[in-house]
């Protein structure tokens, strides 16, 4: 049965808030896990719930620590998390970035010292909607995370060092790339262990060095591989050496944000105009066989989203098991009828 975005973002927030998370933060995380498992994105969604109580009891992440925010410069910023939520760095930042462009056309910021930051596409996504070009890149976690071969490795070496951009495309909507530089994010790992499916050819290796597709061979000390081969592989060591060379040893990973702003670039409705029909020609093209329909980058999700407020959030029989427990757990199962 559907489960509405109410009541698990309710499950959330109260779990969060019960573990010493802030009501504001609890809400920030809740939302944001929420808003992922809306767009289908269930690596970032509420099976991220049980790992983060789980890392706030072992002090990984402290709900505590207070995020600094430190103008280097009149364009640049740097955010130290305290080993709070990146989420809550990133709810911080990302507004400080807008209104910093606005000034002087283009704006960056770092983020350090932070544990977990969620979907990274959720914050350029949030900056494109106020006329932005926004990009977000992390990494710099080698010395600890070794879960990602470089091109042609046989272990890994590194983490997933995710890339995402976000730009508006017409309509209100925003064409959103959003990936790791590996074949798959790390949580897409975890889902494909909790469903107990097979894993895609070309994502993992196991510790030999030999293609896998059963996910406990990632977990049992195999890695995955680099996304596009030499191309994931080389975006993965540009964010590396940014983000440790640059940042110093992270907590988890280091990140970097730019934006710029369009109206800088030009005016808004001549925009409007040019992104629509770049939109409208995407939508129009004929599809290849075994394709539907032909989308823009975001596209999918958006309509997942738009479908799951109407009808619930349908989750699998492993995922509600998941659900279950957390809600029991924090006396909350009264709000849900899980089959």
């Amino acid at each position: 049965m559907p489960i509405s975005a109410d009541h698990i973002e309710s499950l959330c927030r109260n779990a969060l808030e019960a573990m010493g998370v802030s009501p504001q933060d609890a809400s920030v995380v809740a939302d944001h896990m929420v808003e992922a498992d809306l767009m289908g994105v269930r690596s970032h969604g509420v099976l991220r719930l049980e790992k983060y109580i789980e890392q706030i009891e072992a002090g990984y992440i402290d709900p505590s620590g207070a995020i600094e925010l430190e103008s280097v410069s009149p364009g640049l910023v740097r955010v130290s998390a305290n080993r709070n939520f990146g989420i809550c760095a990133f709810s911080r930042l990302v507004p400080e970035l807008i209104e910093r462009s606005r000034r002087h056309g283009i704006a960056a910021g770092a983020v350090t010292d932070c544990a977990h930051t969620g979907r990274i596409g959720a914050f350029t996504e949030a900056a494109a909607r106020d006329f932005t070009w926004a990009q977000v890149f992390g990494g710099g976690a080698h010395e600890r995370l070794r879960e990602v071969a470089p091109f042609g490795g046989a272990e890994g070496i590194y983490d997933t060092n995710p890339y995402a951009i976000g730009v508006p495309i017409g309509d209100g909507d925003v064409a959103s790339a959003d990936f790791a530089t590996s074949a798959t994010a790390q949580g897409k790992m975890l889902v494909h262990r909790t469903n107990k499916t097979p894993v895609p050819d070309g994502w993992i290796i196991d510790r030999h060095g030999n293609d896998a597709t059963d996910a406990e061979a990632f977990y049992d000390g195999g890695a995955m591989l680099p996304s596009a081969g030499s191309k994931g592989g080389a975006l993965a060591v540009v964010a590396e050496l940014m983000a440790r060379a640059a940042l110093g040893p992270p907590h988890e990973l280091n990140w970097i944000m730019v934006i710029i702003d369009l109206a800088f670039l030009a005016d808004r409705p001549t925009y409007d105009v040019a992104a629509k029909e770049i939109k409208d020609k995407i939508e129009g093209c004929r599809p290849r066989p075994g394709f539907d329909a032909v989308m823009w980058p975001g596209q999918p999700e958006t309509l997942r989203r738009s479908e799951q407020l109407a009808s619930g959030i349908t989750y699998t029989k492993s995922e509600q098991e998941t659900i279950r427990a957390l809600a029991d757990r924090f006396g909350l199962l009264g709000q849900f009828s899980l089959d």
